[in-house]
């Protein structure tokens, strides 16, 4: 007979060897992460998900990997259609291959939460984003809409069957509660690889070498060129700052990338330009490279989510400028750990001194490099051994 464990004061009984389903459709280097630790613990792993990024770690041998449809950004149309075909799929999946498997449901697509409503598996929650909350939030639905309560009354029932439930941050338990006791909730930060990234020096940069960029202060943001970012703040922010050090890189792909280089040639400024995404590989130089860098919030997300690269600006020390309101949790995690700033998209003139206030006193700077540094070692990748049974 199989010995119970418990977990947050919730008994769960079970073989700790059967095999786990791992649901997510945007996946990287966390979802890897996880289902590597599912492997070194000798327990069968399956990664479902539309698309799977690899970083330095590639994907263990062992785990297998299925492809559902890719989540598309590009629209809220296009959105819930990629989230409800996904669920479709996965339900199909469940039922005819996976019926017999735990099942760890990240909330992406956000249907997926809904999955244990029509199967019998066992399942653990991973909530990045508390749906229909982020969707009233971003005002996709009303918050007194047919939608909504029937979601949210499905929440409480599917909640209270969960082994685990588990999300990112204080501030997103605090929601969840709404769903499920507090007892059961769990709180496991999202992480960085301090053994993958970390501080670079300026000279000893290969990709700082190749763009020039030895004797420049760079401006740094990386990622995502999407509808939902404040990009533009960035361009209009170097169109005000008139000084000769200072360079604004925009390294990344997405539907505002036209639009983004279309506004620099317009303003023709000099100290601002554009790159694509550049190798995984080379991700620690070009994280480094960034004398600041910048971190937004999109206008889609939950202000009570963070996104996952301002852990992996920890690991290089780089001081953080964010655009983001003052009650969203990245704030209060720049805040907490004294790594930055934060701004409204419509604070130029703030950002504007901010970044000339780094330039002209270098010791305000290092402070915040090494405060930064130093915050990255409270979220190592430690935390994905905190999700196996």
């Amino acid at each position: 007979m199989d010995k119970p464990e418990v977990l947050q004061n919730k008994t769960v009984t079970g073989d700790s060897k059967q095999p786990v389903v791992i649901i997510n459709q945007d996946s990287g280097y966390l979802m890897i992460d996880i289902a590597n630790a599912f492997a070194a613990a000798q327990i069968p792993c399956t990664l479902i998900a539309g698309r799977l990024v690899t970083r330095d770690q590639p994907l263990n041998s062992q785990v297998s990997f299925k492809k559902i449809i890719k989540y598309d950004r590009r629209s809220t149309v296009r959105r819930l259609f990629t989230w409800s075909v996904a669920f479709i799929q996965l339900l199909f999946l469940i039922w005819f291959r996976y019926r017999k498997s735990r099942l760890l449901i990240v909330s992406n697509p956000p249907f997926a939460t809904l999955l244990p409503l029509f199967c019998s598996n066992r399942f653990s929650l991973l909530i990045y984003d508390v749906y229909p909350d982020a969707l009233t939030e971003s005002g996709v639905f009303s918050s007194g809409s047919w939608v909504v309560r029937n979601w949210q009354k499905a929440n409480r029932k599917v909640f209270g069957k969960a082994d685990r439930i588990i999300t990112i941050t204080e501030g997103m338990k605090g929601v969840v509660q709404k769903y499920a006791e507090v007892q059961l909730v769990e709180v496991i930060p999202v992480w960085t690889d301090n053994t993958f990234l970390k501080p670079v020096a300026k000279l000893a940069n290969p990709f700082v070498k190749l763009q020039g960029l030895q004797h420049k202060f760079v401006v740094l943001y990386s990622g995502n060129l999407g509808f939902t970012h404040d990009i533009e703040a960035i361009v209009d922010l170097a169109a005000l700052i008139d000084h000769p050090d200072i360079e604004f890189l925009i390294i990344g792909e997405g539907e505002k990338k036209a639009l983004l280089q279309q506004k620099i040639t317009d303003l023709q400024l000099t100290n601002c330009r554009m790159l694509p995404y550049q190798k995984p590989e080379d991700l620690p130089f070009t994280l480094a490279a960034a004398d600041i860098a910048i971190v937004t919030l999109g206008k889609g997300a939950s202000r009570l989510s963070v996104p996952s690269k301002t852990y992996n600006l920890m690991s290089v020390g780089a001081p953080l400028l964010c655009i983001a309101g003052q009650d969203s949790e990245l704030a209060s995690l720049v805040a907490r750990y004294r790594i930055g700033r934060c701004f409204g998209a419509d604070q130029l003139a703030d950002m504007c001194s901010f970044v000339l206030e780094m330039v002209d006193h270098p010791e305000q700077l290092q402070e915040l490099r090494s405060n930064s540094l130093k915050a990255s070692l409270d979220f190592g990748v430690e935390n994905a051994k905190r999700f196996i049974y």
